[in-house]
């Protein structure tokens, strides 16, 4: 039988894609920031309606070869070498296509400007491409350090050129070449940390073997370009790049705060998920670690964001991009609901059924697909509300069917989010009531800077009163990820739901147990 992961390499795993997400996503922050400074609204509303077009072919690119070699228990060299040379072929024949057609996607969104734009980032497919098959092994092998250091290095370089470009005057160029100098250096040092070096074969039967789980996948990512990205694409579609602009500001603020904190954990829950999934008992409990840790760091960012987003985004991007506030305060609030639901994927692809999220994301597609179609009759912000409605429509579904054939204790999951969702609320009357007064006395900045001074003291005050295992539990989690083990094995920590719910009621906690199910 499979050990699973050590809870050393688990904490360790969540360390370093941590670094990744956070110390990546503060510089693509910083370099956003910086670059909605320097360019108008509408340049970012092309790259968008471009982006929109790479993202839905990214997905035949793609053809989940990535995730099936990640999940899949034995893997041989020919799985390997099979989708490598198969993902190339694909990527440069829609590389090559997209070039071909870029006059008539530029036609079909009515902005031709946008056409070589598109052409030019349909590089990325090939790029993408060789880059997948080295990053789905460190993944596997749950080696998140040379991935930190590729996104970081990555994000970094690409974000130099794109404000060098912008500052020069290159306009929307310095977003194009912002994101290729960012791909290209990221696949080096993907190569570069990857001792696997492909073989010039394509074994029929590993392909079958592969494509068995990951057309699945395909099908997925298919619905999943129509669940998050029909927001964009008919924004785009039914008012143009000058009003895309702003909902994708808004659109990219939320992803970043949610990848920033979602990412690295999702990142370690597939592989960690797929070593557990002959054991449910400890599959279930890792799940509410995962869970309940999020919510604890993420919902609070979000219900922080709704109060305060009238004065950060003039004060980090200026007075032009004030059209984005209102449509950041309704996605802060998808993108809370997405945090409940963010590990349903994994838990489903580590169950192995994809064909059951298959049918269930397909609902939430359709659905996301509808509103946006009803609510673009309005305008941006109406688009927005739709994708709140659907992610809440569907996160009914998932707990009444889905999780339930997963044999999942449902209320018991819900149980850990409970701690996290109360507390947000109550830091948010609490920011929103202290920004009602002092809005009569001082500037915006100073508002802002107080609210959350406020809102950071409500919350944490409250987890040492009610829920100080939690704060210490992460705490334990950092120390342990950074600090070796004296003992060469897997960590002794508290870090399990068991403890968090024993203390919390006051009785004596369960035996401290690792992730591979062993007892202290």
């Amino acid at each position: 039988m499979d050990p699973g992961p050590s809870k050393k390499k688990v904490a360790q795993g969540v360390a370093w894609a941590s670094s990744a997400q956070w110390g990546g996503q503060l510089l693509s922050f910083g370099i956003y920031t910086g670059l909605a400074r320097l360019l108008n609204p509408n340049v970012f509303g092309l790259v968008a309606i471009a982006g929109v077009y790479i993202a839905f072919m990214q997905v035949f690119v793609q053809q989940g070869f990535g995730t099936a070699i990640i999940q899949r228990r034995e893997l041989e060299r020919e799985h390997v070498d099979s989708a490598f040379w198969i993902a190339t072929a694909t990527a440069s024949f829609f590389g090559l296509l997209s070039i071909l057609l870029e006059g008539v996607i530029a036609r079909l969104f009515h902005e031709p400007k946008v056409a070589p734009v598109i052409g030019w980032l349909s590089l990325s497919f090939l790029i993408y491409a060789l880059s997948s098959v080295p990053m789905a092994l460190l993944t596997r092998e749950m080696d998140f350090r040379p991935l930190a250091i590729r996104s970081l290095t990555a994000t970094m370089a690409g974000g130099v050129v794109g404000l060098a470009m912008a500052y020069f005057g290159w306009g929307v160029w310095s977003l194009v070449g912002q994101q290729l100098v960012n791909s290209i250096l990221g696949c080096v040092c993907l190569w570069w940390a990857v001792p696997w070096r492909p073989s010039f074969r394509i074994s029929r039967r590993h392909l079958r073997e592969l494509y068995g789980f990951s057309l699945n996948i395909t099908g997925n990512d298919i619905l999943w370009f129509f669940s998050q990205k029909s927001d964009q694409t008919l924004v785009g579609y039914g008012f143009g790049s000058l009003d895309l602009g702003p909902y994708s500001l808004a659109s990219r603020l939320v992803t970043l705060l949610h990848d920033a904190i979602i990412g690295p954990v999702q990142s370690v829950a597939l592989p960690a998920f797929s070593k557990l999934q002959s054991e449910p008992s400890r599959l279930e409990r890792a799940l509410h670690k995962f869970c309940e840790l999020s919510a604890f760091l993420s919902l609070p960012m979000f219900a922080g964001i709704i109060v305060v987003a009238p004065e950060l985004v003039p004060l980090l991007f200026g007075a032009k991009w004030t059209a984005a506030v209102p449509i950041l305060q309704v996605l802060a609030i998808y993108g809370a609901l997405r945090v409940v639901f963010g590990f349903v994927h994994p838990l489903m692809l580590a169950k192995g059924r994809p064909g059951l999220y298959f049918l269930m994301f397909a609902i939430q597609s359709f659905l996301t697909f509808a509103g946006c179609v009803v609510a673009v009759r309005w305008s941006p912000d109406a688009i927005a509300l739709s994708m709140v409605v659907t992610m809440a429509i569907f996160g009914l579904f998932t707990f009444v069917v889905p999780m339930r054939i997963l044999e999942i204790n449902v209320p018991a999951l819900l149980k850990t989010f409970a701690f996290p969702g109360l507390s947000s609320l109550f830091m948010l009357a609490v920011v929103a009531l202290t920004r009602s007064y002092m809005g009569r006395i001082f500037a915006p900045v100073t508002i802002m800077v107080i609210c959350v001074v406020v809102g950071v003291i409500a919350y944490v005050s409250t987890a040492l009163l009610i829920r100080p295992d939690l704060l210490r539990a992460i705490w334990e989690m950092v120390v342990h990820s950074l600090l070796p083990s004296k003992r060469g094995g897997p960590v002794e920590t508290s870090l399990t739901p068991e403890n968090y719910v024993a203390n919390a009621k006051g009785a004596s906690p369960t035996p401290d147990r690792d992730l591979t199910g062993r007892g202290s």
